[in-house]
């Protein structure tokens, strides 16, 4: 798989335990639920969604098994707290196995998401449930893409929007769309001009009827791009050019875009201008001056390696994840705001708070964030938690 997923150390209780949140902020940290690895999944690299006061989060292993554990979708109640199985993945040849991008909903109880492996052809699977059933919307055979790996986007209409990977044309990754009259298209193909981007490991943002993303490889240094896709025309244009370095490289996570024509991401190394050195960066694009600005340069202590979508609240305040780095070593939450004061909210301790989300950060109307950490916890399957900030 493109963004090395084996390289990271891999890590139906329900904790109420309260964990100080080693740092000088003033936030705390609450653990909500601890995976087992059982029918409930374990090791969930998706960032959970937030929809109906009900926490849905795919977990990548678990489920069925110790032969056939091809993952699930806990649903988790916050109020009163209550996790349980929403759906088990049955793996190939019917079934998608191993999800690892979040998840998107139509508001009508439907929902919409991918898996890197199963299905007909072992290369994951496009599928929505509703009503308690799950329907496999495409199988992905390597022509039309393999392994999508990032959040999937919809946009008012109904349309779903996507990347994999892998495959296509030209085997570099692929961008697609399914329409809201259920019609799988290939909207592009990476890897087709000399300085495109390929694997594009995350979801995508919508401005103005154009998509934004990233590629982690690519480009003409080879540490990625950020690129757009008219959604009318289907054409493809490279905005930037990572070159790691300061300037970082390698953007896993996805872009947030502010509405006002700014995209917001990271990249999972650079920063200390020494070539592959360095800890991951935040950075903000400008769409109309195309301008690239380094808002935090990670260094370790403050987290390591950014590889999660970040988000943002009313006030403009970003917040986002580190797969590792902090006081532990274990990974972070962190919060940037407009001002540019960077503060970590909280610093995992492999025990059973967790350690190494992968997941980036959802947020309710009250300012409270819920992530998941892919590894550790009570049973090392990794947790479910909420932080106050």
């Amino acid at each position: 798989m493109t963004t090395d997923k084996l390289r990271h150390a891999w890590g139906l209780a329900i904790g109420l335990a309260m964990i100080a949140a080693p740092s000088a902020s003033a936030a705390t940290f609450k653990l909500l639920y601890a995976f087992t690895g059982g029918a409930d999944g374990g090791h969930p690299w998706a960032t959970p969604l937030l929809t109906g006061g009900d926490l849905y989060v795919p977990a990548f292993y678990g489920g069925g098994t110790a032969t056939g554990q091809s993952g699930t979708v806990l649903e988790y109640y916050l109020a009163p707290p209550e996790g349980f199985p929403f759906y088990t993945f049955a793996g190939a040849p019917n079934d998608g196995a191993a999800p690892m991008g979040g998840m998107v909903t139509d508001g009508y109880g439907d929902f919409f998401g991918t898996t890197t492996e199963g299905g007909f052809s072992l290369k994951g699977t496009l599928y929505e449930i509703s009503g308690g059933y799950e329907f496999v919307l495409n199988n992905f055979a390597g022509s039309n893409g393999a392994d999508p790996e990032g959040a999937l986007l919809m946009d008012p209409l109904g349309n779903i929007y996507g990347t994999t990977s892998e495959g296509g044309v030209n085997g570099s990754g692929t961008m697609f769309a399914y329409t809201a009259g259920g019609t799988f298209v290939n909207v592009h193909n990476f890897g087709s001009l000399p300085s495109d981007g390929v694997a594009p490991a995350s979801g995508l943002a919508l401005y103005e009827a154009v998509a934004y993303g990233t590629t982690t490889e690519g480009g003409r240094h080879g540490w990625g791009v950020i690129y757009s896709v008219n959604l009318k025309t289907k054409a493809e244009t490279v905005l930037y050019v990572f070159r790691g370095l300061t300037g970082g490289g390698t953007p896993v996570g996805g872009l947030l875009s502010d509405g006002k024509g700014n995209l917001y991401g990271t990249t999972s190394v650079g920063g200390s201008g020494t070539g592959t050195a360095g800890d991951g960066v935040v950075f903000e694009f400008n769409i109309a001056s195309a301008t690239y600005t380094v808002l935090h340069t990670f260094t370790g202590p403050d987290g390591s390696d950014p590889v999660a979508t970040l988000i943002q609240d009313a006030e403009g305040n970003l917040y986002g994840t580190t797969y590792a780095g902090g006081a532990h070593g274990y990974g972070t939450v962190f919060e940037l705001t407009p001002a540019g004061t960077f503060t970590t909210l909280y610093s995992f301790t492999n025990g059973t708070d967790g350690s190494y989300p992968y997941a980036g950060l959802t947020i309710d109307s009250s300012g409270n964030l819920y992530g998941a950490a892919t590894s550790g916890g009570q049973y090392g399957w990794g947790t479910l938690f909420e932080i106050t900030p």
